[in-house]
Order: C-alpha cells, then sequence, then structure tokens
C-alpha cells in the first residue's frame, strides 16, 4: 500500500502523506509551512498586500444579488504603493522599489501626455529607480578599490557603474587625476535626462583605445565613457544600466536598451544573466555577477543553471521586459519564482497581474483563465494562512460569475471553523432549537463573518449553506467519535397512555452532543432553503429518538418549524412524512386536556364529545398512514444501505442495520400508542381498523388481535340472540 499511496488534500492546506516508500508513518503537515518560513510574518504580508487592493475597491451586487468588484478610476500603481508604504504595512523595501519601477514604466504609458515628453519622463524615472537599486553593490565595489593597482580608476568605474558622475568627478580629483575627472565630466553632454553622450568625444576615446594599451582599469573607464559598455564582472542591473546611460542616445527609449541588454545575455556574450535577486544569498554575491558559461562551470550555480533553461528572470528584468513588448504576455512574464524561491506563493505575481491588467490595462493574458488561476492560487495562500474572508474577496475578482460564486460557496464550507451559531450569522430559522450563540467562536472569527456579510455583502443564503453543509460534517463526527452521555431508552410503560404524556409535555429538552449536533443541521438546512433535505434529516434522525426517548414536545417543535417551509418539501414526502408526525403529536397532546374536561364535566359536553370524535378519526386514519411510514425503511435495501436522495449520502453496514432497527421500533410505538388512543376512544371498537397491517410489535398485536376478535365474536353472538 506504501507504494500505492499519494498525497492526500485537505481543507485549509493539511497535507496527509507517509515519509517515505517503505514507511508506514503517516504524516500531517500542512501547505503553509513549505510556503512561508514564519506563520506571523506571513499573515502580516498577506494582509499588508491584499489590503492596499482592498483600498481601491468597489463592492457592488448584480442582478443575481451576487457581490462584484470594481476598481476606483482614480487607481493607479502608484496609488497603490502609497498605501504600501504606510508605517504598518509589512511589505519589503525590496517590494515597494519593485511598485516604484512599475509606476515609472506604466502609470506613465497610461497618461495623456506627449510621447517624447513621455519618454523622457521615463528614462529619467528608470535612471532614478536604478541608480537606487545598485547603490549596495557600487558601495561594496568602492571598499576594494582602494586595493586595485590603479585605485582611481577603479572608484571611478564602480561609480560610472551606479550612473553618480558627480562622485566620480570627485574620486578622479581626489586622486589627483584631473584627465580622467575632466573626461567623465564630459560624460553624458549630449544627453537629456539622463543617458547619452556626445559623439565627438566618444569617437576620440575610441580612437585612444586603438593606440598604446591602458592599465586595465582605465581600460574598462575609457570603454565605458566611449559607449561600448563593459559588463563583465557586475550585475545585470548595472550592466543594463551602463547600455542605458553610455550606450544609448538622447532619443533612444528604455526599450531599445532593454532589448539590446537582452540580445546580449541570449547571444552568448560575457553578461550576467537577469536572474532574480533570492538567488544569491549572502557568500554567493559573485554569482550575480557571472555569465550563464561562468555558472554552468561553477558547481554553486546548479540552481542558476535550472532557472535559465526554464526562462525564469528576475522580476525587474521581467518588468522592463513587458515594458519593452507589448506582445509578451502576463503568464509568460510572472512566474512565482520570479519574486521568491517558493513556487506556490503567488502574492506578488497576482499583484502585479491586478496592475498591469485591471487597472492600468496596459497588458492582458492570452487567456483570461490564466488570470484566475492566479487569483484562485492566491486566494489558496490566504485560506491556509486562515485569512479566508480575504480569500472571499480575491475570489470576487473572478472573470467568470458562475465560477466566481461556487468558488467562494466551497470556500465558505471549507473555512469555518465550526457550526455552531455567532452573534453576527444566527440562524434564519428554528434558533430556538439551538442551545445560544457560540461560546467557541472569537473575536476574529465574528469579525472575519462580520466582513463577509456587511463589506463584501455575501448573501446569508451561501453562508447559511456553508454552515449546513459543515454541519453535516460535525454531525457525522459526533455520531462516530462522542459517547452519548444519555442512553436513548423506549417510553416508560404506564397504565394510562395519556398520564406519561401530561407529565412530560412541558419537561425542557436534555440534549446530548449528538443531538445538539443534529439539530444544528436540521436549522441550517432550513435557513439554507433545503427543506427537502431538512425533512429527510427528520424521519431519519430527529423523529425516531424524540418517539424512543418520549420528547415528543421536541420533536413538536422541530415540526413547526418545517412545516413552515413545507411547500419546498415534494408533497407526496410530506403527506407521508412529516405530516403523519405532525397528526400523532396534534393528536396525543390535546386527548388528554378533551378527556379531562369530560371527567370533569367542565364545558360544553356536546362539543368536547364532538372533539374526541374528531380526534378518534384523526386516530384511526393515522393507523392506516403508519404502515406507509414504516415502508420507507422496510425493505432488504437496509442490508447493504440506505440511500439518502436529499443529501446524496449512503448509510451502509452497521449504521444502515442500526437506523432501521430504530426507525421500526419508534414506528411501533407510535401504533402501539395510537392503537390504545382509538381503543379507549371507541370502547374496543377496532374494527375499521385492519390490525395485521398496523406496525405493532408482536406482544402488541397478539393482545389486539385477540381483542378485535373477542369483539367481533360477541357482536356475532349478540346479533344471532336478537335474531
Amino acid at each position: 500500500m506504501a507504494r500505492s499511496f499519494r498525497v492526500a488534500f485537505g481543507p485549509q492546506g493539511q497535507l496527509v502523506y507517509l515519509q517515505g516508500k517503505a514507511s508506514s508513518v503517516l504524516t500531517i503537515d500542512n501547505l503553509a509551512h513549505h510556503l512561508h518560513a514564519n506563520h506571523d510574518d506571513a499573515v502580516a504580508l498577506h494582509t499588508s498586500t491584499v489590503r492596499a487592493q482592498w483600498e481601491h475597491s468597489v463592492i457592488s451586487t448584480g442582478d443575481d444579488e451576487s457581490p462584484q468588484v470594481s476598481f476606483r478610476e482614480t487607481t493607479s500603481i502608484a496609488s497603490v504603493l502609497a498605501v504600501l508604504q504606510q508605517t504598518d504595512s509589512a511589505v519589503s523595501s525590496e517590494e515597494q522599489r519593485l511598485l516604484e519601477l512599475a509606476a515609472v514604466l506604466f502609470d506613465e504609458s497610461a497618461d495623456n501626455t506627449n510621447e517624447h515628453v513621455r519618454m523622457i519622463r521615463q528614462r529619467q524615472g528608470v535612471t532614478q529607480w536604478l541608480m537606487g537599486a545598485v547603490y549596495d553593490a557600487v558601495q561594496r565595489d568602492l571598499l576594494h578599490a582602494s586595493k586595485s593597482e590603479s585605485p582611481a580608476a577603479a572608484a571611478v568605474f564602480a561609480l560610472l557603474s551606479g550612473h553618480r558622475i558627480e562622485a566620480a568627478c570627485l574620486a578622479a580629483t581626489a586622486h589627483r587625476d584631473y584627465r580622467l575627472a575632466t573626461l567623465v565630466a564630459q560624460s553624458g553632454s549630449g544627453g537629456v535626462g539622463g543617458g547619452g553622450n556626445d559623439k565627438q568625444m566618444q569617437a576620440l576615446l575610441r580612437a585612444q583605445l586603438k593606440g598604446p594599451a591602458f592599465a586595465p582599469e582605465y581600460q574598462r573607464v575609457y570603454e565605458v565613457l566611449a559607449g561600448d559598455g563593459v559588463a563583465a564582472g557586475l550585475d545585470w542591473k548595472r550592466a543594463f544600466g551602463l547600455g542605458l546611460w553610455f550606450t544609448q542616445t538622447p532619443v533612444d527609449s528604455v526599450s531599445s536598451a532593454v532589448q539590446s541588454f537582452q540580445r546580449d545575455f541570449e547571444r552568448g556574450v560575457q553578461v550576467a544573466p537577469p536572474l532574480p535577486s533570492w538567488l544569491f544569498k549572502p557568500g554567493t554575491e559573485d554569482l550575480a555577477a557571472q555569465s550563464a558559461d561562468e555558472l554552468r562551470e561553477d558547481r554553486r550555480g546548479e540552481s542558476a543553471v535550472d532557472l535559465l533553461q526554464r526562462g525564469v528572470y528576475d522580476a525587474v528584468f521581467q518588468l522592463l521586459r513587458l515594458f519593452a513588448q507589448p506582445a509578451y504576455p502576463l503568464e509568460r512574464a510572472l512566474p512565482s519564482e520570479a519574486f521568491t524561491p517558493a513556487r506556490g506563493d503567488v502574492r506578488q505575481s497576482a499583484m502585479l497581474a491586478w496592475l498591469l491588467a485591471r487597472v492600468r490595462r496596459c497588458r492582458g493574458f492570452d487567456d483570461m483563465m490564466s488570470y484566475d488561476w492566479l487569483l484562485a492560487s492566491w486566494a489558496a495562500q490566504l485560506e491556509v494562512l486562515g485569512l479566508w474572508h480575504w480569500a472571499c474577496y480575491v475570489l470576487l475578482q473572478l472573470s467568470s460569475p458562475p465560477h466566481r460564486n461556487h468558488a467562494i460557496r466551497a470556500l465558505l464550507e471549507r473555512a469555518l471553523p465550526n457550526s455552531l451559531p455567532t452573534v453576527s450569522l444566527p440562524p434564519a430559522i428554528g434558533a430556538d432549537l439551538l442551545p445560544g450563540i457560540s461560546s467557541d467562536s472569537t473575536d476574529a472569527v465574528e469579525e472575519q463573518i462580520r466582513f463577509v456579510l456587511q463589506e463584501l455583502q455575501l448573501p446569508r443564503s451561501w453562508l447559511f449553506a456553508a454552515y449546513a453543509t459543515r454541519s453535516r460534517y460535525d454531525r457525522d463526527w459526533a455520531e462516530t467519535h462522542v459517547v452519548r452521555s444519555r442512553v436513548p431508552s423506549a417510553p416508560l410503560t404506564t397504565s394510562s397512555h395519556f398520564g406519561r404524556l401530561a407529565s412530560a409535555q412541558h419537561v425542557a429538552p436534555v440534549l446530548d452532543t449528538v443531538a445538539e449536533t443534529i439539530l444544528q443541521h436540521f436549522v441550517w438546512l432550513l435557513s439554507a432553503n433545503q427543506a427537502a433535505a431538512a425533512h429527510a434529516l427528520v424521519l431519519q434522525r430527529i423523529a425516531p429518538d424524540a418517539v424512543l426517548r418520549g420528547e415528543y414536545h421536541v420533536l413538536k417543535r422541530v415540526l413547526e418549524h418545517l412545516q413552515s417551509v413545507q411547500h419546498l418539501v415534494p408533497r407526496d414526502e410530506w403527506m407521508a412524512g412529516g405530516q403523519v408526525y405532525l397528526t400523532f403529536i396534534a393528536s396525543i397532546d390535546e386527548l388528554p386536556n378533551v378527556l379531562s374536561s369530560i371527567a370533569s364535566g367542565a364545558g360544553d359536553a356536546e362539543a368536547l364529545a364532538q372533539r374526541a370524535n374528531t380526534i378518534y378519526e384523526q386516530m384511526s386514519v393515522l393507523l392506516t398512514a403508519l404502515p406507509a411510514l414504516l415502508a420507507r425503511f422496510n425493505t432488504q435495501a437496509h442490508v447493504v444501505g440506505i440511500y439518502d436522495s436529499h443529501e446524496a449520502n449512503w448509510y451502509v453496514g452497521s449504521e444502515a442495520s442500526e437506523l432501521h432497527v430504530k426507525y421500526s421500533v419508534a414506528v411501533s410505538e407510535m401504533a402501539s400508542m395510537v392503537t390504545g388512543f382509538v381503543q379507549e376512544l371507541g370502547s374496543g371498537d377496532m374494527k375499521s381498523v385492519d390490525a395485521s397491517s398496523v406496525p405493532l410489535a408482536q406482544d402488541m398485536r397478539i393482545l389486539r388481535t385477540y381483542q378485535l376478535a373477542k369483539s367481533c365474536f360477541g357482536s356475532l353472538v349478540s346479533s344471532e340472540l336478537e335474531a
């Protein structure tokens, strides 16, 4: 069995699997442990991200009363970033910088400004962003510049790789290299807003490079100033920056710089590929400056080579690529590994997809199902972290209304912690049957339910249906694991059927754990307008137990609630089920009072006699209905199972046999009681009832047959004597 065992998935990210092929140890794990190192940090991070989206949302209700999400027209990447930059945000500065770049590239693209002006703004914005992104790397190189054979040139090159022109001039001047300082000061003189060089000066530098050899450090500086960007030994951001700042002309766009850089590393030029930043852990920063060939030769570069083969690049480069290639699809540009080593963590992918596809509408998916998949995956992460209310909000953004509604309702069924009623959502029908508001519901659960009802405007019927499903699982668990505190016993045998009922009819219900879960299931089914399933539950679970316990007051209250929605139950099922129990309870509940009034002489004797006769007729009819009630389970089907057509469940094995026996005993008890009532009311006249068809216990059947035979023999003798 071990080899055939597969990983099983459960609600809220549960994983069940064997530890090894030959192991028999079953492991219960959670998906959250594989996606996030720290649960609390992950909750704060996801909450901050989804709240930034929520701040720009508008919830409305469609014609079918299901909610839908739209976003304010003023929403932009910059406005979302402003929310994330709040002091209580858990989003890292690296993620915020990524959104800053997205705002530079795509917010500007959406503005209705002159194309040339927009291009200059974007070039300036990308320059400023890159200078901040490579600042730490430049500082590290500056620390090592003093160890070089040419400290001035090494420091200047490091500063030029970060486009710090003024600082490079000062560094050259500090080393008394005034000629180099003069050349650096003139770099970019032909550029506007960051980048672009004077072609005449670049031609002069190229001519000098063809002369006598320079020291290696000076050679690199002159090549950079000449526009022949030297990328060897630099990480990809600085390599891209050199091309943008010193190779491009002022009229070139950022897109052309991106395309030029992409051609270089795809053609095998000695340039560092744009690998995800998370790949380079402390102590391996040097891998970030290696080319693809060098990574293949380095044993530490196995993961990097794998990413390159699968076309997974850094999220920053993917944004630049999306900007440069309008036809590049989002589903290929935003893999989760571009942001994080956890493949299943799609939070940032979903966030950027939302910003680009739904907010800026500047990029789209080849297939909208890809976007829906991102949303569904993010919702699953939120559910695993216990943020199921935010998962509902994310699922509201699915493109297909039927899929959206189904996904949310399925999520609610999985996410509810228990089936006990809460302050935010009491049952719509039958709340008096339950013990009261849940004491197990925490403030967090109350807040979550209140959020989906009031803020997300989810229909209450969805939550009622979810509670009905959850209560079914709670009921099954209780019936399987909980030992009943009270063992149901048959009603006590007394000299009078009426005395027992009169003494028990006002006793408050004393319910055990299993009975409580059954009543919870019944109440939530009624609240969810699943009256047919509630009716089946009454016949299968509630009515037999109530009859055997003698708790007719509980059954009466249950049936009264069910009667208020009986129009939702098929008529033939109601008449052969719930109506039979209602007639039974109404008859035995009223009869003691009628007979007591007759015996005491109180009231209108004729009216009381007429009422007693009516009850007698009802009980006679009831006796003829009881066989049909018993026939629901009086088949050989109980040997292998009983099929519940309303809830699509099989009661199999011992459970089916127990249900059959309990049901039969309960109906027999009812038949015995009604037969006794009929005999008392009719002075022993049972001719109108076929005793053989009444579902009586064996001793009661013999007694009733003897009484009927004696009555018939007495009538026959009397008629013969009169003749």
